[in-house]
């Protein structure tokens, strides 16, 4: 008989055996057991579990934090009141979108400015970023401008981003239905 056929033969013993006795195969069965593979799975499992701990714990307290809303920025501004909303424009004098954007953008401030929506009354504000001025640099820091132009919302303490053209019906649209 082959070394093979034998180890098979004992394994199938050993399995009858462990079944008839009620024990597991995996009982019978001496494995060596190697220090460094246990503490190399230990610190594995601890890893994983500090990493869970983690993300779970910056997850959680952001979401439960007092004031937290859901994919949006919450950024005291300041002189805007409970009751208004404030539209700024961030454009540049160079940017050729900016220069189409712009007469609608007058348009529209000439057509709303002063008006209440939803119970807010609607200011307009335009920043030249071709300025580049202490004060222009942080409102752009602040309101994480990238690209021009960029028209942003702010109504109660929450800033609303306006991410389409820049079209009459569009920001018409996003005033009725951000305010």
């Amino acid at each position: 008989m082959s070394s093979a056929s034998r180890l098979t033969k004992s394994f199938l013993n050993q399995a009858a055996a462990s079944s008839l006795s009620g024990g597991s195969i995996f009982d019978k069965i001496k494995m060596p057991q190697s220090t460094g593979l246990r503490l190399g799975l230990l610190v594995l499992v601890i890893a994983i579990f500090g990493i869970i701990m983690y993300y779970g714990y910056n997850y959680l307290t952001k979401k439960y934090k007092v004031g937290y809303k859901a994919n949006s920025e919450h950024i005291p501004v300041d002189g805007v009141s409970g009751n208004e909303a404030e539209l700024l424009l961030f454009s540049a004098n160079w940017c050729p979108h900016c220069k189409a954007a712009k007469p609608i953008w007058e348009e529209v401030k000439n057509e709303y400015t002063g008006k209440t929506v939803n119970g807010y009354k609607i200011t307009f504000t335009d920043v030249d970023c071709t300025n580049e001025s202490p004060n222009v640099t942080k409102l752009m820091d602040q309101y994480k401008v990238e690209g021009f132009p960029t028209v942003k919302l702010i109504k109660n303490g929450q800033v609303i981003e306006f991410d389409a053209k820049v079209t009459k019906a569009n920001l018409e649209q996003f005033i009725n239905t951000a305010v």
